[in-house]
Parts: C-alpha cells; sequence; structure tokens
C-alpha cells in the first residue's frame, strides 16, 4: 500500500477463482461495541465479500486475512455510495421545492431522481471497481 493510513477488516478466504481470491468479512455498525447494543435497533453488523485480485500465491479457502483499503480510497468510495446522492437529491428537493411549491411532489421526484444515479453507477460497476485497490495479508490467526 502507499505511504497513506489503511482501513482494514479480518475475513476469511471463501472461494479462489482464477486471478480473484473471494474474502468474506463481518462489517460492523460504528455503535456495535455499545454496551446497549442489545436493545438497539440501529447497532448491527452484516456480512460482506469482496474480491481481490490475488498478488501472489499461497492462498487457500478458509486461510484468514486481512483485507486492507487505503484511507483515500475509502473516501472515495463513500463519496460514490453516500455524498454524491445525498447531494442530487437536496438539489433536486429544494429546486422543485422552489419552482412548483408542491412538496410532496419535489420529494417524490427527488427520491426517483437517484434511480439515474444508481443506474449509471451500475453501469460503470467495473470501471469503478478498477479505482479501488483492495490489498490482503495473511494473519497468524
Amino acid at each position: 500500500m502507499g505511504n497513506g493510513s489503511a482501513v482494514s477488516h479480518e475475513g476469511v478466504v471463501e472461494r479462489i477463482t482464477g486471478d480473484l481470491i473471494r474474502v468474506r468479512f463481518v462489517a460492523h455498525s460504528a455503535c456495535a461495541a455499545c454496551h446497549a447494543k442489545g436493545v438497539c435497533a440501529v447497532s448491527g453488523s452484516e456480512e460482506k465479500f469482496v474480491d481481490v485480485l490475488k498478488g501472489s500465491s499461497g492462498y487457500a479457502v478458509g486461510d484468514r486475512v486481512e483485507v486492507m483499503l487505503e484511507e483515500k480510497q475509502g473516501f472515495r468510495a463513500l463519496a460514490y455510495g453516500y455524498v454524491f446522492p445525498l447531494v442530487i437529491l437536496l438539489a433536486v428537493l429544494f429546486g422543485l421545492s422552489e419552482l412548483t411549491g408542491r412538496e410532496g411532489l419535489s420529494a417524490m421526484i427527488a427520491i426517483g431522481s437517484l434511480v439515474p444515479y444508481y443506474f449509471i453507477v451500475w453501469l460503470y460497476r467495473k470501471r469503478l471497481a478498477a479505482q479501488f485497490d483492495f490489498r490482503i495479508r495473511k494473519t497468524n490467526n
């Protein structure tokens, strides 16, 4: 990785196909360590998968690994997934609300305006995926 800091998660090699290694890991919410997580509907974790280009041999299904992504690439992913859609949503909502004066209609159209955005992201998913360089390394566990 570069000189910047990295975000990492521990995972398990799920599958190896050609030059790709699929790693399964559990992503915990920010409040997963809270003592009240048992009664809170917000806390939780979900299983995620990431495909990593095999940089070297020596990995086998079931190996415990650490998946790493440079922090700046993580911020880019946040921008594509959350920041840009929020800006589009708010711009359409406030713009249409000012033009039409109909808040309900403006809200529905604003939500609908995200469909083309996410469709475009889906169309360019391979190009976007190439911008993110996941790395893995074996852990001692």
